[in-house]
């Protein structure tokens, strides 16, 4: 373990040989992320694979350079079907250890392999066009989509996920049923896997139910046997009993005589015009079908008409993402400046959240005099009391790197957040730097202005309720 001020290997004092710092604190962190990750690890090995998430995040923001942390959520990541997370936890792990890191055995293992590298970005732009569908209630198309997806990644927990919840939708239980099952034996504590699966098990429980008996039957039990019998009935005995029979042997004698020709004639007919009348029903039925696949076809032309026209913003994401992919390759062979090359082309619009955390780790490595210009005019817009040019010079250091010149920026970021009414970005930066600097004057202040922050947001739906 090595000191965090002048890099000296601590001997387990709680002072830096070297420097003479107080690590006492630092070696607390350093213990606390290791807790973590060691039950991270616990969780991963019995596949609670989201439990171990949440433990392995927790450790990185106690202490963000434990590697042995960042590798095995990076394997986490891989092992849900979310490679691109893993590459950025690996490509991170790599940059704050560049010798003897497995972290750069797992990069080279996808990166050397470019059929994998491309099965990777079929599988992303497929899933996100089958969210697309289900926004146009497109279910089917949604459908298909997907079963391509886990046809090139069986992994990738989410797609699993929503396509059970499509086939649910559609009432197809039996498959939605199987496709939970798969993501439960990847991650077996799943949270929107279990709750689907609750759903699912109270929707075929409601299906179940048996009908209730008629009403008009009676039942009882009589020992072990169960009779059944009519709720009324009429007791004919005596005169009434040969009364019946005589009138139905003259009633039988009239029909046999007299109207079993008619009779037969009449059926014939009646035969005849119900058929013509099914047969009626089946072509009105068959030209509404005819109509409404008529609808659908017009509907899927114009579906494909709006895909012909979106396919650019994909290339453009696409692109977006593959170009930085190229520069932490270039930076990871220690080509700085095609590494910078790189990075200036990038449209950072287009970056998700994941990547544009990347961008931001590799940015700061290669241009540490642009972002110490940034810092140094942060710090003259706040002292200027020029909060929102502070606020704009500063997040996008914090967002790289929050322990920037020894965590001012995040803490003058909060302070700026504060004067200009940011409460719950204010709150988020006052408790992250409480957090990475416990024990100061300043985490002191911290830990203050966010009980202060959080009382004075839990009084304005009071002041709200009031005025109305």
């Amino acid at each position: 373990m090595l000191c965090i001020k002048c890099g000296a290997e601590l001997t387990g004092q709680e002072y830096c040989p070297g420097c003479g710092v107080d690590v006492k604190s630092f070696n607390r962190l350093v213990r606390i992320s290791n807790r973590y990750y060691n039950s991270g690890l616990a969780k991963a090995n019995v596949r609670d694979l989201s439990g171990a998430i949440q433990d392995l995040k927790y450790s990185l923001e106690v202490d963000k350079r434990n590697i042995q942390a960042r590798n095995l959520l990076g394997l986490v990541y891989f092992e849900i079907g979310e490679v691109v997370d893993a590459l950025t936890e690996w490509i991170i792990s790599k940059n704050l250890e560049p010798e003897k890191n497995i972290a750069d055995k797992y990069i080279q293992a996808i990166q050397a392999n470019q059929a994998r590298l491309e099965t990777i970005n079929q599988t992303v732009k497929k899933y996100n066009q089958s969210l697309l569908y289900c926004q146009q209630g497109s279910e089917d198309l949604a459908i298909i989509q997907l079963k391509k997806v886990l046809s090139l990644n069986s992994r990738l927990v989410k797609a699993h996920r929503l396509l059970a919840l499509l086939y649910i939708k559609t009432e197809n239980y039996e498959r939605a049923g199987r496709e939970l099952k798969r993501a439960l034996n990847i991650d077996r504590t799943d949270t929107l896997s279990l709750q689907y699966q609750q759903e699912l098990d109270e929707i075929l429980e409601k299906a179940g139910n048996k009908k209730e008996e008629p009403k008009d039957v009676i039942s009882y039990t009589s020992g072990n046997e169960t009779i059944i019998m009519p709720a009324t009935y009429k007791d004919n005995s005596g005169a009434n009993v040969i009364v019946n029979i005589i009138i139905g042997l003259v009633v039988g004698v009239a029909l046999m005589w007299f109207l079993i020709i008619p009779a037969k004639i009449q059926s014939a007919r009646s035969q005849a015009n119900q058929q013509i009348v099914e047969y009626s029903d089946q072509l009105s039925a068959r030209q509404a079908t005819i109509d409404s696949l008529n609808q659908e076809l017009e509907n899927l032309k114009n579906q494909i008409a709006q895909m012909e026209e979106e396919p650019e913003v994909e290339e453009e994401t696409s692109s977006a993402a593959d170009q930085l992919m190229e520069a932490a390759a270039a930076y990871n062979a220690a080509d700085r400046e095609g590494a910078k090359a790189l990075l200036a082309e990038i449209d950072t619009t287009t970056l998700s959240e994941p990547a544009m955390a990347l961008f931001r780790q590799i940015d700061i490595t290669l241009n540490p005099e642009a972002y110490k210009e940034a810092y140094e005019t942060g710090n003259q817009a706040y002292e200027a009391k020029n909060y929102e040019e502070a606020i704009t010079q500063l997040e996008p250091i914090v967002l790289a790197d929050a322990s920037y010149e020894n965590g001012y920026a995040l803490y003058y970021l909060a302070r700026s957040c504060e004067s200009v009414g940011q409460i719950e970005k204010a709150i988020a930066y006052f408790s992250q730097f409480e957090q990475m600097l416990p024990g100061t004057e300043r985490a002191n202040y911290s830990r203050n202005a966010v009980k202060r922050l959080e009382a004075q947001v839990g009084q304005q739906p009071e002041e709200e309720e009031q005025q109305q």
